[in-house]
């Protein structure tokens, strides 16, 4: 049964649909790619401005570099933009994290409606739309609802809004990791599946690139006298290739070969990159070992072979913690009228690196949307009051534990 203060809650949401999707357009019709500086703080600083009108006054938090691979296999460091912060009752027994990402994929690439949002039917199409601008709409409604009805009593609630998940949250990883303690649970607003289904267990996933140098040659003079990269890498790329077994665990995707010169010269340098997901920790250190061994044999007789990367996004396993998040999720969402399923994904996200780190979370709470990281994503409006109530009515469902559990303490 939905309270008065909920239920009013939920009605004033429903008035604020209109509004909620044009400001939704507005940071959609903002680019944000990963790898922009200077667009990320421009959304930073529009997002700041459109929380502040209802009382949420981020702190911009400077990160450091991130930790990337560049074409040629190498780490590099570029730099991002920063994270917004923000602690409602930072004191309070019980408190939630409440986080998502603002970068997105699609770097500006000119006036097309590519990269611009329009609105089609009962969609709103557009890069960010469901991933993951529509999850911050939910977040701000939801906490616009819940200060201005005066839900929050007992309840600390933090947003996190981070600008580099998209390319693995390397320069984020150390602020969660700072904050992840400091909480009782999480709640991450990526999309839900295309079908309102919420994720489970995710698999881990990573990225790694070997890079081979051999010895260039005159390719007609004294062939002999080199050492071909790129055949070599072929040869590598064979056994990789046999490392993906979908029955133990593990999916690992050639995703780009780089190397050669001119066609007259033995080539001396070639690379491959790659993509693994595990299901569970097991697989993921069987993997890393797996990788260094065949690094190992493949370097030799003139050939120097080079292994960089890591898994960024370690596995969500269903475990006791995590079933006990699903089944308060899906008694919120069905106090507002949604039936919950649940189904496991090869994708990662954040959610991931907050459960290593002990916090428990359900990484699908926002907008119900489709095709994602492509010219064609899509989220559907009509999702973001249910979505946004469900928060509400699990904000409820944990102010009672809490009221529950400092009784029964006292008793």
């Amino acid at each position: 049964m939905i309270s008065n203060p909920i239920q009013a809650a939920i009605e004033w949401m429903h008035s604020q649909q209109t509004a909620s999707v044009d400001r939704l357009e507005r940071w959609c019709n903002q680019n944000s790619w990963s790898m922009d500086v200077p667009r990320l703080q421009q959304m930073a600083d529009l997002l700041c401005t459109d929380f502040r009108s209802f009382g949420v006054s981020f702190d911009q938090i400077p990160l450091g570099p991130m930790r990337l691979l560049d074409d040629a296999g190498q780490w590099y460091a570029p730099s991002t933009g920063p994270a917004l912060l923000w602690h409602h009752q930072p004191d309070a027994r019980q408190r939630i994290l409440l986080m998502i990402h603002y970068d997105t994929v699609y770097p500006v690439i000119g006036s097309t409606t590519a990269d611009r949002c329009v609105r089609h039917g009962d969609r709103l199409l557009g890069p960010g739309t469901a991933d993951a601008k529509g999850g911050i709409a939910v977040i701000a409604m939801a906490v616009e609802a819940g200060l201005r009805f005066g839900l929050f009593a007992n309840l600390g609630v933090s947003i996190l809004l981070n600008p580099d998940e998209e390319i693995g949250s390397t320069a984020s990883e150390p602020l969660m990791r700072t904050l992840a303690p400091q909480f009782d649970a999480a709640l991450v607003f990526e999309p839900t599946l295309p079908d309102g289904k919420l994720v489970a267990a995710r698999k881990g996933s990573g990225g790694f690139a070997f890079v081979v140098r051999g010895r260039s040659a005159h390719a007609g003079r004294n062939p002999e006298h080199g050492r071909n990269a790129i055949v070599h890498l072929s040869r590598l790329v064979v056994k990789l290739a046999e490392l993906h077994d979908p029955a133990g665990g593990v999916l690992l995707n050639v995703g780009k070969i780089t190397g050669g010169g001119p066609l007259n010269r033995v080539p001396d340098y070639a690379s491959v990159h790659l993509n693994v997901r595990v299901t569970d920790t097991d697989a993921m250190q069987k993997i890393e070992s797996m990788l260094e061994t065949i690094r190992d044999q493949f370097t030799g007789d003139g050939y120097e072979v080079e292994l960089n990367g890591m898994l960024h996004s370690p596995p969500k396993c269903s475990n006791e913690p995590l079933r006990a998040m699903q089944a308060r999720v899906a008694q919120a969402a069905s106090v507002v009228g949604r039936s919950i399923d649940w189904q496991d994904t090869g994708g990662a996200c954040d959610g991931c690196k907050l459960a290593a780190m002990n916090l428990p979370n359900i990484d699908t709470m926002g907008i119900t949307g489709d095709k994602l990281h492509s010219s064609e994503e899509y989220c559907v409006p009509a999702t973001l009051v249910p979505a946004a109530a469900t928060v509400l009515t699990f904000f409820s469902e944990q102010r009672r534990r809490v009221s529950v559990l400092y009784e029964i303490a006292f008793l």
